[in-house]
């Protein structure tokens, strides 16, 4: 979407490859200034180092903002929701745009939880009025000039711009949320743990408090905490009544219980959901008229990948959490 102008007036997500303070005071630093100059709203919220480097274009009169940097929770819709009520407490309440600079730094998991984040950012946010520039630390354990191939690869894919020596660029090889998910979660199915055998296998089920009992009988023996095990018995909860709702009988869940996973299949004979992007944001907010399991599943485990099952008739969701 634009303005009269030709700007957009929706979420603008940008990429910025390197941290380094020379890339800092040439590179970021004068778009800050640019952003704080058109008068809008600036807000940090990086690493202190990096905060204090890019206030020090600020003048007086200016509107910036400086935050602790930005949690990333390891867990996509959790740290989708956290940075969308950032953004909504920070927004102007007159109109102007928000200018919002986050560090993004090499998560010890891997990249992928990263990359479907900042794919969902382009999705959940974007009718918000926001210039979002994410700065992409380079691993401490290259000593080279580049950044790590793993950062590269998120930052290129999941920004629609790139700011570079030669400004706010268009970016070539932005792919859409959609394909980026979908790529992703083709990784994760099956899952190997699928070849072992459950933990706990209910066929042809109908009684939900029995799925519940059976649940909490078998991960009293996990790694899992209690308020783990809560969230976790809610998402496959939350599943089975939509499969029931929504898909068409038998179903059935089989739990497994590893040393570093817990894994969950519910699988119905009806039509399989293939929006990757669906339940990444609440369907209205209110609780009480339902319509909202999926994004609460999403949110109560680190992994929620539907596909169409291994025999072809019907659909397979996948829940897991990790250790």
């Amino acid at each position: 979407m634009e303005n009269d102008d030709g700007h957009s007036t929706g979420y603008r997500h940008v990429g910025h490859l390197g941290m380094a303070d020379e890339q800092l005071k040439s590179v970021v630093a004068p778009a800050v200034r640019a952003a704080l100059g058109a008068g809008r709203r600036v807000v940090l919220a990086c690493p202190d180092a990096v905060n204090r480097a890019l206030a020090a274009v600020a003048r007086d009169g200016d509107d910036l903002r400086v935050l602790p940097r930005a949690s990333r929770d390891a867990r996509p819709a959790t740290a989708v929701a956290e940075l969308t009520a950032l953004v909504v407490e920070q927004l102007p309440g007159d109109g102007r745009r928000l200018q919002l600079v986050t560090a993004v730094q090499s998560p010890p998991a891997g990249w992928s939880g990263t990359m479907q984040t900042e794919a969902l950012f382009n999705h959940v946010l974007a009718d918000h009025p926001v210039d979002h520039l994410c700065l992409y630390a380079l691993d401490p354990e290259d000593t080279s000039d580049e950044p790590g191939p793993g950062a590269a690869e998120v930052a290129v894919a999941t920004h629609p711009r790139l700011l570079t020596g030669d400004g706010d660029v268009e970016n070539p090889g932005y792919r859409e949320p959609a394909a980026v998910l979908t790529e992703l979660q083709q990784v994760q199915v099956p899952d190997p743990l699928e070849a072992t055998e459950p933990a706990l296998t209910l066929v042809d089920l109908d009684d939900m408090r029995q799925l519940r009992r059976s649940l909490h009988r078998v991960l009293a023996d996990s790694w899992l905490d209690r308020d783990a095990v809560e969230d976790f018995v809610l998402a496959v909860d939350e599943i089975v009544a939509n499969a029931a709702e929504h898909g068409m009988p038998p179903v059935a869940v089989r739990l497994w219980d590893s040393a570093d996973r817990v894994l969950c299949s519910i699988t119905d004979h009806g039509a399989c959901f293939d929006d990757p992007l669906a339940g990444y944001g609440p369907a209205h907010g209110d609780m009480a008229v339902g319509g909202m399991g999926l994004w609460l599943a999403r949110r109560s485990v680190d992994s929620l990948v539907a596909a169409p099952s291994d025999d072809g008739d019907g659909c397979t969701v996948r829940l897991s959490v990790k250790a």
